[in-house]
């Protein structure tokens, strides 16, 4: 029996997941897209739901256009746009949408963290201080929208909340933690 790959790439607007034999070789490709939403000024949010959505539908046509069972597939490995920020509860269940890297509203944030330590925060996470950062964004959140960074579980990315749905399982993985401002990367925590 054949074994395969499947590496899934979350972008900004769409998704693609692409089945490689054992030797690297690219068998079979699909891909969904997904909107983005500007609800106010300065917003850009993304429905983490959507996003699933896509990536679960991918896999699966995926799947049955290639014809690999299954039992075939050793691993799937997944990359995606970086700087995205949800809340959940402890259930895994967003409390707000994903917060991408194009939204802007945690600007002001974003400024007063750089005037005061954001070189010391620079020098231990290597990210440096911008509305993009979930760094910002959390701050952004905490005091615009208090009760409901109080009643948050964790805040993830949507990497994250993929990976949490589909294998019960929170994680994060050096490359996207390290783009959130809060990674040290001298003491990898």
């Amino acid at each position: 029996m054949s074994t395969y790959a499947i590496g899934v790439d979350i972008g900004t607007t769409s998704m693609k997941a692409v089945l490689f034999t054992k030797n690297g070789k690219s068998i079979c490709e699909t891909s969904v897209d997904y909107p983005m939403y500007h609800p106010e000024p300065q917003a850009s949010e993304q429905d983490p739901d959507e996003i699933l959505l896509a990536v679960i539908t991918s896999i699966q046509r995926l799947l049955k256009e290639s014809k690999a069972g299954k039992e075939a597939i050793r691993f799937i490995s997944f990359s995606a746009a970086m700087h995205s920020l949800i809340a959940v509860d402890a259930l895994g269940k967003p409390l707000t949408p994903s917060i991408i890297w194009a939204d802007q509203r945690s600007e002001p944030y974003a400024a007063k963290l750089k005037e005061t330590n954001g070189l010391s925060i620079y020098r231990n996470t290597g990210t440096p201080i911008h509305p993009m950062s979930p760094l910002a964004k959390l701050m952004w959140l905490k005091e615009e929208k208090p009760e409901l960074f109080k009643s948050a579980h964790r805040f993830i990315g949507i990497k994250e909340y993929v990976m949490y749905h589909l294998f019960g399982r929170f994680v994060v993985d050096y490359s996207i933690a390290s783009a959130t401002g809060l990674f040290n990367m001298h003491t990898l925590s």
